[in-house]
Formats: C-alpha cells, structure tokens, sequence
C-alpha cells in the first residue's frame, strides 16, 4: 500500500447532546404581533432559531419594536443547539405578575397547559412599553411564579422558573433569601451591548442564555461550573450587572449581589470567558431547594417515580394472615419498581445513591395508603476550592 496521510474524522467535539425530556423548555416573553408571523396568546413549539425567524421574529423584530424576543431565542439556541422550546407571547400590556399568574389562562399556563407536562424549565421576560423603573414587578412575579410552581408539582408536572430580574439597581436590592421561593431564580446579568441598544433594554437580563445553559446542564450540574458553561460568543463580549460593566462593579458591591441571591454573568483571572456567578433559587440557603440543580434532581426523580409506580395504582395489596403486615412480595415489587425509576440516574451521574424504604407494619387495610419512602444522596458540588500551599526545605 502506498504511503500516505490518512485523516479519520472524529464526533463528539462539539458537546452536542442527545436531546431529552430535561432540555424542554418554555419561553413567556411580551411582545407584538406580526402578520403572517407570530400571533399573541398562541403556542408554538421552536427546535432552532429558524422556527422563530419562520414566524417572523428577527433582529428586525426587536429593533424594530423596541423588544428583546429574538435576542432571548437566540442566546437559547446559541447556547443549546439541541434544545426544544416552547413559545407564548402576550400582548405588552399584560404584567409581570399577570404573565405567571396560576389563574390566568393566556399566560404562562397556557403553554404549560399546552404542552401537557413537557416542560421542565420556563422562562419569562418581561417587555413592557414604558422601561421599568424599578424592581417591584419582578418582585410581585417572583411571589406568582411560586405560587404556578407548585400549582403545577400538584398537578405533577413539575418546573423550574427563571426570571428576567427587570429593574434591577446594584444599589438598592431585594435579597432573594427571604421571599421563600425555592423554585424560582431571577437572572440579572447583561450583555452590555443590549443593555446599551436602547433605553428599554437598560434593566434587561439575558434571560435566553440562562435558560439554554441550563437546559443544556444535567439535571444535577450547577452553571457556574466554569469547564463547561462558558457562555463567551456572538455579541456578549462584556458582561454586565445594571448597565454596569463587571469590570467597574465594586468587589463588594458583587459579593452582595451574590449573597442576595441573583444570578449574573462574571469573569475569571487567568480564564478567558464569561461565566455565571453561581444557580441560586429565591430561598434561604439553609433549604434543601436552594440551587436550581437540587430542584432539577428531585424533580426529575418525582416524575421517574411517578411513572413507574402508577400502574401499581388501586392494586391489590396481600397481607400477612400471622401477623398482619404486608406481604415480603409485595414490598420486594415496589422496590424493585423504585430502584428501575432512579437506577438510570445513578448510572448517569446524577445523583450518587438512592434507598427504599416501606414500612410492612403500616395498617394499610385501615388507611387504603401504601407508604413509600425514598431517600436520595444527590451530587456536591464543588462552589469552593481550598488549597494550602508552602514551601518545603528537603535538608
């Protein structure tokens, strides 16, 4: 055989994943009508940034009307080319609150409703006509969008939500830490160049990134992990808190930022890129739902459960004639059923260990209630690395 230079083509360079059912995701976002374009108050389902251009939503669209839609689909798309997303676009009269309002048919619970129990992660922006001065409306969205998070845990459809921190100021923040609101998040970082394009965009957050980084994540991987999510790319370039270049912001300014609970993009010495700060939700650190990550876990774990234990529903359950308890073959099947539900989540990383544990002395025959309970050792998380370092004199 002759000699030569023989070049074999890998795969897998580009981090693209499979998709998945912990990818979908939903975008609520005010904004206008276009004819022969996208409508208001209707449902569509997007699989890349061409769907949304087929409706019309373009750069021009946000220019033109003075909008981020485009901007936030794109950064979806940029950041998880592998992702689904959900649209809904109400008119920009509806507020903030209104838009993640459990009871209001035409916000975020239409496309919840819509998708029947698809989507895992919703984002909403907030696009109103007059630029938002201050952060009340995000506050009164934070409250609303607990209040739709556990709606939909009761309706076994559960989500995580992530806001558009409109009208943020470094200098007078709410701390996230009180508002108990452990299944939302709220985004304040920026693409300085928006924030600059306009005076509507100057409180914006890039909300889009957010929600394709963490679509993009496993279910138990903070964003923050600066090996995988460097979100550097197209126009963000700069990162930005409030108009603000990271850069300018006081250390202590951005340390209280922190600890107040947002999330922001940030850099680090001796790192190219820009990076998240960390994945806070709006809740005490002291609970066990305080990152998005911890959320995402056990929530995908409730829906592995509750798949696999459903056909047992309403079956008959033996007893023990000697003594009462429930039947050894009986707990043996829904173990055997729990460790199929979480098995694969161990297998892929995502959480470490898991037990089963049922009660045979529960009075079943009384109650009609088999109890089961589920222990899970989630993934750490390494947010802080301590190392000692000295010298050393061999003689």
């Amino acid at each position: 055989m002759l000699n030569d230079i023989n070049i074999t083509k890998l795969s897998g360079g580009l981090g693209r994943r499979e998709p998945n059912n912990d990818m979908v995701s939903a975008l609520v976002a005010n904004g206008v009508a276009v004819s022969g374009g996208v409508q208001l108050n209707t449902v569509y389902r997007l699989n890349s940034l061409n769907d949304a251009i087929a409706l019309k939503i373009d750069a021009s669209y946000d220019s033109t009307n003075n909008i981020l839609l485009y901007e936030h689909i794109k950064e979806y798309f940029r950041i998880n080319p592998s992702g689904e997303l959900w649209l809904l676009v109400p008119a920009q009269s509806v507020s903030y609150a209104d838009m993640v309002d459990k009871t209001n048919v035409n916000g975020a619970k239409k496309v919840l409703n819509e998708a029947e129990g698809k989507i895992r992660l919703l984002a909403v922006a907030y696009n109103p006509s007059i630029p938002v001065s201050d952060f009340s409306d995000t506050q009164a969205a934070i409250t609303k969008a607990q209040e739709l998070a556990v709606d939909e845990y009761n309706n076994h459809r559960p989500i995580e939500v992530l806001l558009e921190g409109k009208g943020f100021s470094l200098t007078n923040q709410t701390n996230l830490r009180n508002l108990n609101a452990p299944n939302v998040a709220v985004m304040v970082g920026q693409n300085l160049a928006i924030a600059n394009a306009h005076t509507n965009f100057n409180s914006y957050a890039a909300i889009g990134t957010l929600l394709g980084a963490v679509s993009k994540a496993s279910v138990n991987e903070c964003v923050a992990w600066v090996e995988k999510f460097n979100v550097l790319g197209d126009n963000l370039t700069v990162p930005a808190i409030a108009k603000t270049k990271f850069s300018d912001i006081a250390a202590g300014v951005v340390n209280t930022t922190n600890d107040n609970g947002y999330i922001f993009f940030r850099t680090h010495t001796g790192k190219a890129g820009i990076y998240f700060n960390d994945s806070f939700t709006c809740t005490s650190l002291t609970d066990d739902y305080a990152y998005i990550e911890n959320n995402r876990t056990v929530h995908k774990a409730v829906r592995n459960i509750r798949t696999v234990l459903l056909p047992r529903l309403a079956m008959p359950v033996n007893i023990n004639p000697n003594d009462g308890t429930i039947s050894p073959e009986i707990i043996k099947q829904f173990e055997n059923d729990g460790k199929r539900a979480l098995e694969q989540m161990i297998s892929d990383g995502e959480i470490s260990s898991m037990d089963i544990l049922i009660d045979p002395f529960q009075n079943i025959l009384a109650t009609s209630e088999l109890k089961v309970q589920f222990s899970i050792v989630p993934t750490g998380t390494a947010r802080k690395i301590n190392v000692t370092i000295g010298f050393n004199n061999l003689f």
